[in-house]
């Protein structure tokens, strides 16, 4: 005879609004996990969301809105709590948002719930659920149903999205990681911040942080010893224009983190590269801007930190440190995402080099370089050009046949080659003192700036 199955109070699905929810649970109870959560925890934290949502939910008509309230609209668009005719007595909402968190009732039927396959006796419709439907799409279940299977546990996790979601007004991004300690400190760190907005709103938390910033955060802690990757889920809907849109950061960027974390002159290269990225940053968020360079969209690669690094490049500092911090921000970019071998591109920088310092003015060839960096074919007609120089004014050129294959390959992988050479060069140029950019400035010296925030919010993230 077989033994009837032990569900856990609360599961951890693979569904990412449920995840979410379910270590937000874990955390607001004080457990490690979501299967170490107990019936009392889920009391627990049931009366506390029941508190909040009152709380957000029954404020007079006069009153402004609350922050939590418009989170609690944009995630719940069509719940009675963020309905705009909704009731304004605190008794009857709590009664009403007490319901969603009770136990099954009492001989109801129990069919598979619809996010981690327990036994659920309660079906809801898109009235309860987050991120659903707008009020315009009415017929939305399958036919001859009256909605999904949910059980207590998902019910409250559901409902506990917010707290552990990176949130903003209108829109809310969960993780999803290999890594319980990555998805723990994830979610530890946005029921503090659910906190905050609570108390004071949005206008009262870090403003330069994203999700992005948190969850590198939190793979850095473990960068050295086991890197993960993290797939970041961002929603909309809050009866507008909805939309879904998912963003990776590959194990190799816990990696390079680790390299950045323990390298001086990497450091230097990323946190002055911070500083440019948030000198063109329409709101001045550095830290926002850099974090979001590891980041790429699901269904393709665009290596933003390679893409920031090559503007910032064109116009080069003259500053000898920043420039080789930046020279070694790529190479480690391109050695833990790709595996590059950097070093076959020594002959071909070593041309161009010789052939634009071998010019009075040498601004002029630079120039000239840096338009035809990117492009493979004006690429390979100025390195058969430099070699003709240089050749004719007696010096020997570098031998770049070995590489210049791979330069003039079409892809992705050809640019990033490219690319990589266009940082060496002006590495090598500023290395040379080659008269070509202003001046260095007087702060030349690495410095301690934090890697990912600003000291203050470093430690009000830590």
């Amino acid at each position: 005879m077989t033994a009837p199955t032990v569900w856990p109070a609360l599961a951890l699905s693979s569904h990412p609004l449920q995840r979410a929810g379910a270590w937000a649970v874990a955390v607001m109870a004080g457990r490690e996990t979501p299967v170490g959560v107990s019936g009392p925890d889920l009391d627990g934290v049931a009366a506390r969301i029941v508190d909040d949502v009152v709380a957000a939910a029954c404020l007079p008509k006069s009153a402004a809105s609350p922050d939590w309230w418009k989170v609690l609209f944009a995630q719940y668009p069509n719940a009675k709590p963020t309905h705009a005719q909704r009731s304004r007595d605190p008794a009857p909402m709590r009664a009403s948002v007490s319901a969603l968190f009770t136990a099954d009732p009492d001989g109801a039927a129990l069919v598979p719930c619809t996010f981690c396959a327990a036994p659920a006796g309660v079906v809801w419709a898109k009235m309860h659920l987050p991120m659903f439907d707008s009020t315009k799409a009415v017929n939305t279940l399958p036919p001859a149903t009256v909605g999904w299977p949910v059980c207590r546990g998902c019910r409250v996790a559901i409902w506990a999205l917010p707290y552990g979601a990176w949130l903003t007004a209108g829109s809310a991004t969960v993780l999803m990681c290999a890594s319980s300690v990555v998805e723990r400190r994830f979610a530890a760190r946005n029921v503090r911040r659910a906190g905050r907005i609570q108390q004071v709103g949005f206008g009262g938390v870090a403003a330069d942080a994203c999700a992005e910033t948190i969850t590198l955060l939190a793979l850095r802690a473990l960068a050295a010893d086991a890197p993960v990757d993290a797939v970041l889920w961002s929603f909309k809907n809050d009866n507008q224009e909805p939309w879904l849109r998912v963003t990776v950061a590959r194990q190799a960027a816990a990696r390079l983190l680790a390299r950045i974390d323990t390298q001086p002159a990497l450091r230097l290269g990323w946190t002055r590269l911070r500083r440019a990225l948030g000198r063109r940053d329409k709101a001045g968020h550095g830290n926002t801007a850099i974090a979001r360079t590891l980041f790429d969209d699901e269904q393709r690669t665009s290596d933003r930190l390679i893409r920031a690094l090559f503007a910032e490049f064109r116009d080069p500092p003259a500053d000898p440190y920043v420039v080789d911090g930046w020279r070694r921000l790529g190479r480690a970019y391109h050695e833990e995402m790709y595996g590059m071998d950097v070093d076959r591109l020594v002959p071909a920088r070593d041309l161009i080099t010789d052939w634009i310092t071998a010019e009075r003015n040498p601004r002029g060839r630079f120039n000239e370089y840096a338009k035809a960096a990117g492009n493979a074919f004006e690429l390979n007609r100025l390195l058969m050009q430099a070699s003709a120089r240089l050749l004719r004014d007696g010096t020997r050129p570098a031998d770049v046949s070995g590489v210049t294959p791979a330069l003039m390959s079409g892809g992705p992988d050809g640019w990033r080659l490219r690319a990589q050479l266009f940082f060496e060069v002006v590495a090598e140029l500023v290395h040379r003192d080659a008269a070509i950019g202003a001046k260095p400035d007087p702060d030349t010296q690495p410095d301690d700036e934090p890697m990912l925030l600003d000291a203050d919010e470093e430690g009000a993230y830590a």
